[in-house]
C-alpha cells in the first residue's frame, strides 16, 4: 500500500476540487445501496468510466483525469472510474468491507489496483480488514492491490460532505 500526500499539483487539484464540490457537479443518488444491494447505506455517485458500461456512454468530465492516471502508473487501462460523495453523519458510521471490484478469474490479471483519491479535508476514512487506517485528506491518494477488503467511513464535522475518487485498474 502506498499513501502520498500532495499527489497533484496544486493549481491542478484546486481546479479538480472546485468543479466536484461546486454546485454544478452531477451526483447521483442510489438507493439500492452503497456497497450492496438492500445494505441500507446510501450516497452519491457520479460514474466517469466503467468497462462493463464501456458500449454506453462516459462522464463529459473524464478528461479530468488524463493526468492523474499517467501519475499512478496505469498500464493496460481503467475498469472503473467513481466519484462516491457521502454526507455528513451525527456518529462515524461504516460501510461494509468489500472491494471495488471481483473479477471472475482475478489470476487472469496482471496486477489490479485500486487508487482512492481524496477530494477533500474531513475526518471520515478508509478502513482496511488488516487494521489501516487512511484519513481522508485533500490531494492525498492510497494506492494498494484490488483484492484488500477495506470500507468508508463519514465524517462528523467540518465540511458537509465527503469527496473520494475511486479508480480501479490494471
Amino acid at each position: 500500500m502506498k499513501i502520498i500526500d500532495n499527489f497533484l499539483p496544486e493549481e491542478e487539484f484546486k481546479s479538480i476540487q472546485s468543479l466536484m464540490t461546486g454546485r454544478q457537479f452531477p451526483w447521483y443518488i442510489d438507493t439500492s445501496g452503497m456497497v450492496e444491494i438492500g445494505d441500507g447505506k446510501y450516497q452519491f455517485s457520479h460514474m466517469f468510466f466503467e468497462v462493463a458500461k464501456s458500449i454506453g456512454r462516459n462522464s463529459d468530465y473524464i478528461e479530468l483525469w488524463k493526468s492523474f492516471s499517467k501519475k499512478i502508473g496505469v498500464k493496460k487501462g481503467f475498469f472503473r472510474i467513481k466519484a462516491n460523495l457521502t454526507l455528513k453523519t451525527p456518529t462515524h458510521e461504516e460501510s461494509l468491507f468489500h472491494t471495488d471490484m471481483r473479477f471472475d478469474d482475478p489470476d487472469k490479471l496482471m496486477h489490479p489496483k485500486t487508487a482512492i483519491f481524496y477530494i477533500n479535508t474531513n475526518n471520515g476514512y478508509t478502513e482496511f480488514k488488516n487494521g489501516v487506517i487512511v484519513n481522508s485528506v485533500a490531494n492525498r491518494v492510497c494506492i494498494f492491490d484490488t483484492t484488500l477488503e477495506h470500507r468508508g467511513v463519514t465524517h462528523t464535522k467540518d465540511h458537509p460532505t465527503r469527496v473520494v475518487m475511486n479508480f480501479n485498474y490494471e
